[in-house]
C-alpha cells in the first residue's frame, strides 16, 4: 500500500492526454481525474485543454513556454516519446515542472527502419518502382542499371557511422554486425582525439570515412543543426546519409544542396524541422531531389513500441504521483526536488487517501 501525494495546489490530480491518437493510454491506479484527446494542434488549444491540469501526457502536441505560464497547477509533463524537443524544459524548470519522457520505447522499430531507408535508398527502391511504372524506361534501355550513379556494395563492404549512441544506435549497432558492416560510432561533435574515448572515433572522421550514416541522436542545444555544409562536404561522393534522429539535426537545405551537388549519393529521413511537413515548409519536399527518399515521421510505430509506451506511461505517471519519479529528462533532473520543498513548505495537513499503486518498470 502506498500514499500519493495530493497536488501541490490540492484537490485531486487532473491528468490530460493532448493525443490519445498515437498510442491507448493505460489506466491509473491512483484518485485521478482523466480527460483524453485524440489530437490537440494549435496553441490556444492546448492551453484551453490543460488550464486546469496537474498532470499533461503528449506524444507531439507541443508544451510551449507561454503554455506552461497559463497552467499554474501543471506539476509534470508525461511524454509518449523519446525525443523531448517538443517541451520547453526551460520554462518548465522555472515554473518546478517536471519533464519526463519514454526512453527507449521504440528503438527497435526505429532501427528497423533505419535499414528499411538504407535500403531503399541504396537500391533506388522508389525512383526504380516509379521507372517500372512509367513503363518507357526499362524496355528502352533494357536495364536499370543506368539509375546507379555509384555501383551499389553489399552490405560487408560497408562502413557504417553511428551518430548517437544510446538506445536507439546500440540497437542499429547489433543489426548492422549482423549484416556483416564494420561500424564506427561518432564520437560527440568537436572533441579533440586526446578526448575520444574508448570505442569511439572522432565526429570529423566518422563523417570522413564512412559510405553510410545514421543519425539517431536526441535534438537539444548540442545537436540542433549539427550536419550542414561543412558536414556533408566532409563526406564520400558515393556515401549516404539516414535521419532516424529529429529534424533539427540537418540543416535541410544543406542536404538538398548536398545531394543536388554531389557530395553524398542519397539520404533518407523520417524526421523533419517542421512537422507535419508541408509543401512550403521544407525544401526536402519542396525541392526533393530523386535521390532522397522520405517518410512521414513513422519510424516508431510497431507493436513493441506500442506496448513500451503503455508500460513506461504508466510507470512515469504513478512514480511521480508516489513521491519517486522515474524517467526525468536530465534537465529536469533538480525540479522535482525543488518541487517536494515547496509542497512541504505550501501544504500544512495535506489529504492523502490510500491506494494500491501497480508500478510497472
Amino acid at each position: 500500500m502506498i500514499i500519493p501525494p495530493v497536488p501541490r495546489s490540492g484537490g485531486t490530480h487532473k491528468i490530460v492526454c493532448l493525443d490519445a491518437v498515437l498510442c491507448p493510454v493505460p489506466k491509473f491506479d491512483f484518485p485521478h481525474e482523466y480527460i483524453e484527446y485524440a489530437n490537440t494542434i494549435g496553441e490556444e488549444l492546448i492551453i484551453s485543454r490543460i488550464a486546469d491540469a496537474t498532470i499533461v501526457i503528449t506524444t507531439r502536441a507541443w508544451v510551449s513556454a507561454r503554455t506552461v505560464a497559463q497552467s499554474p497547477r501543471l506539476e509534470l509533463v508525461a511524454l509518449m516519446a523519446v525525443g523531448y524537443d517538443i517541451v520547453d524544459v526551460a520554462a518548465c524548470r522555472a515554473r518546478r515542472v517536471t519533464v519526463c519522457n519514454s526512453p527507449a520505447a521504440s528503438a527497435e522499430s526505429v532501427a528497423e527502419h533505419a535499414f528499411a531507408l538504407y535500403f531503399a535508398v541504396k537500391r533506388r527502391v522508389i525512383e526504380l518502382h516509379r521507372m517500372v511504372l512509367e513503363g518507357e524506361e526499362w524496355p528502352r534501355m533494357k536495364n536499370g542499371f543506368h539509375r546507379f550513379p555509384h555501383m551499389p556494395r553489399v552490405a560487408r563492404n560497408e562502413m557504417l557511422g553511428i551518430v548517437g549512441y544510446g538506445a536507439l544506435g546500440i540497437r542499429i549497432e547489433g543489426i548492422a554486425k549482423a549484416l556483416g558492416m564494420k561500424v564506427i560510432i561518432a564520437e560527440r561533435k568537436g572533441l579533440s582525439k586526446e578526448a575520444t574515448r574508448p570505442g569511439r572515433t572522432q565526429f570529423d572522421e566518422v563523417l570522413q570515412i564512412c559510405t553510410a550514416l545514421m543519425i539517431g541522436c536526441p535534438l537539444d542545444a548540442e545537436t540542433r543543426g549539427m550536419i550542414g555544409e561543412r558536414e556533408l562536404q566532409q563526406m564520400r561522393p558515393d556515401s549516404l546519409v539516414v535521419n532516424v534522429a529529429r529534424g533539427g539535426v540537418m540543416d535541410e537545405a544543406a542536404l538538398v544542396r548536398a545531394l543536388n551537388e554531389g557530395w553524398i549519393a542519397s539520404a533518407a529521413t523520417d524526421v523533419f524541422a517542421t512537422e507535419p511537413a508541408t509543401l512550403g515548409s521544407t525544401p526536402l519536399i519542396d525541392k526533393c531531389p530523386a535521390n532522397l527518399t522520405l517518410s512521414p515521421h513513422v519510424a516508431w510505430y510497431a507493436d513493441s513500441s506500442l506496448e513500451s509506451l503503455q508500460m513506461l506511461i504508466k510507470g512515469t505517471v504513478e512514480s511521480y504521483v508516489a513521491g519517486s519519479p522515474q524517467n526525468m529528462v536530465k534537465e529536469s533532473w533538480s525540479i522535482y526536488e525543488e518541487s517536494k520543498v515547496e509542497a512541504t513548505k505550501d501544504q500544512k495537513e495535506p489529504r492523502h487517501e490510500v491506494v494500491e499503486m501497480l508500478v510497472e518498470a
